[in-house]
């Protein structure tokens, strides 16, 4: 597992699109559906390693601070965190993104566990 994506909340999305791009210079290199009902415009900065996923919409909150760990094996991942004691919020499921699971620190901080499919391949 290796963190992915820092979720962000734009209650004005344009005007938080043009902070990240034009005052600290982040390029947009995608627009994926992390999340039920919603997408995010993937932002990429000099480091490739971990991307900023920009809310387009979020109502609920339902996206706002989480931690993204991208995964190549989800169910893998997901068995290895429950046999060292993670208890799961959210089991395994398929959304937009792909293969998601979700679970809580012990401060009740949310991670998303994702492996990312492209559904169109098939």
């Amino acid at each position: 597992m290796k963190l992915r994506y820092i979720p962000v909340h734009a209650g004005k999305f344009e005007e938080q699109i043009s902070f990240y791009t034009e005052k600290l210079g982040f390029k947009i290199v995608d627009d994926k559906p992390l999340y039920e009902d919603g997408s995010c415009v993937i932002l990429e900065a000099e480091n490739h390693d971990v991307l900023l996923a920009v809310s387009k919409q979020n109502p609920d909150n339902s996206f706002e601070n989480c931690i993204v760990l991208n995964t190549d094996d989800c169910l893998n991942d997901h068995h290895q965190l429950k046999t060292a004691g993670i208890e799961f919020s959210r089991e395994p499921e398929y959304l937009p993104i792909g293969l998601v699971a979700e679970f809580l620190d012990p401060c009740g901080n949310k991670f998303l566990l994702v492996e990312e499919r492209d559904y169109t391949d098939y």
